[in-house]
């Protein structure tokens, strides 16, 4: 069976299409991933291909054509605008369409907008969104709320969830260490944070901490992974840590391939996840930095929220915190003051929950059994 996976906005090498998705599709079916970024891979199964693209209806354009020539049994959308190709395509083709579904597409476009319109137009893109649905044949989303939201009442449309959790064993191979992380990677670290860098992803929150932190932790080394969604917030954020004196503390890595973070990860000791609780979008997921910092047997700090009390309070894999920096300050001390003992069996706990449960392969066989009974049909 032929399957395409197309996407508008991640690359070839995105964890989740390429690592997870396709690489697990790839063991019985022939998978190409279609995006407009990326490397190509054009001799081995799962296949990367890149279409060129000068705008983002120009990509819906080229992805198109391309799903168009390779002829698939089965059409993987990404982002609702790949959905408009399945229209266009799908009786053509006789081809079955899934919607795989990682990000609140309604919370993010509302959130462009003041405050006061953010309901009519969260309202609008939703059921502008469940229009463009009634294309999909399946529908993957990563959490309960994200299928409730899109498919509440909605009986036609098989649905299932694949939450993002990490490939088994995903640090434990050896990769190529780039030059520009060889002096980095010669470090150990106290804390690690990877995502994107803004105030609602608790950015400022973790200057703060670490400033009041510094006193009594004075050789604390923190390490902030990402990128900057805005030259303002890069701006503050290099001011913030000069006004706070953070030079010697703060360590600052621009993005990095997915496949390098590993190298990261084990020169790391506690892994960070601040986070607006008031930012909706940010409340009702588990980002998959948060799993992958678990796999890497990395503790984590976090906000209290009702997911991250069930997934770390619960297990004993960290400490929920309020997002109060004096709060989050007394819990990084908490944790750093662990003995060696009770940090390994913490870290080993880490570990050993994510080689048992949060672990990719252990969703396999529902996405099998819906890729199969598609098929069928």
């Amino acid at each position: 069976m032929k399957i395409c996976i197309v996407t508008n906005t991640h690359p070839t090498n995105d964890v989740r299409l390429y690592y997870k998705l396709a690489m697990s599709l790839a063991k019985e079916n022939e998978v190409y991933l279609i995006t407009t970024n990326g490397v190509i891979n054009n001799k081995l199964n799962p296949y990367q291909m890149v279409v060129d693209a000068s705008s983002r209806w120009a990509a819906i354009w080229q992805l198109g054509k391309k799903v168009r020539d390779l002829k698939p049994d089965i059409l993987i959308c990404v982002e609702p605008l790949t959905l408009l190709i399945a229209w266009v395509l799908k009786h053509k083709l006789q081809l079955k369409v899934i919607f795989d579904v990682h990000e609140f597409f309604a919370i993010a476009f509302s959130e462009r907008f003041p405050r006061f319109l953010r309901f009519p137009a969260y309202l609008f893109y939703q059921v502008s969104l469940k229009q463009l649905l009634k294309i999909a044949d399946a529908v993957f989303t990563v959490n309960r709320e994200m299928e409730k939201q899109l498919l509440s009442g909605n009986k036609r449309i098989t649905s299932i969830v694949l939450p993002n959790y990490p490939v088994k064993n995903v640090w434990d191979y050896e990769c190529n260490m780039p030059g520009s992380l060889e002096q980095i990677c010669e470090m150990n670290f106290d804390f690690i944070y990877i995502g994107g860098l803004t105030e609602d992803r608790g950015v400022f929150k973790i200057l703060k901490m670490v400033s009041i932190l510094k006193q009594d932790f004075p050789f604390l080394k923190v390490l902030i992974v990402g990128k900057f969604f805005k030259k303002e917030v890069e701006q503050r954020f290099n001011q913030s840590i000069n006004d706070y004196n953070l030079n010697a503390l703060i360590y600052y890595q621009s993005w990095i391939p997915a496949e390098k973070i590993g190298l990261l990860l084990k020169r790391s000791k506690f892994g960070l996840w601040i986070f607006n609780p008031k930012n909706k979008r940010l409340q009702l997921s588990t980002p998959l930095k948060v799993l992958e910092y678990l796999a890497a047997g990395l503790p984590v700090l976090t906000i209290k929220t009702p997911i991250m009390k069930a997934l770390i309070e619960k297990n004993g894999l960290g400490i929920c915190s309020a997002y109060q920096s004096k709060a989050l300050a007394d819990a990084c001390a908490k944790l750093l003051n662990l003995k060696q003992s009770e940090y390994q069996a913490m870290s080993d706990k880490c570990i050993k929950l994510t080689e048992n449960k949060f672990n990719w392969e252990a969703l396999e066989p529902e996405l099998f059994k819906i890729i199969n009974g598609l098929n069928s049909k």
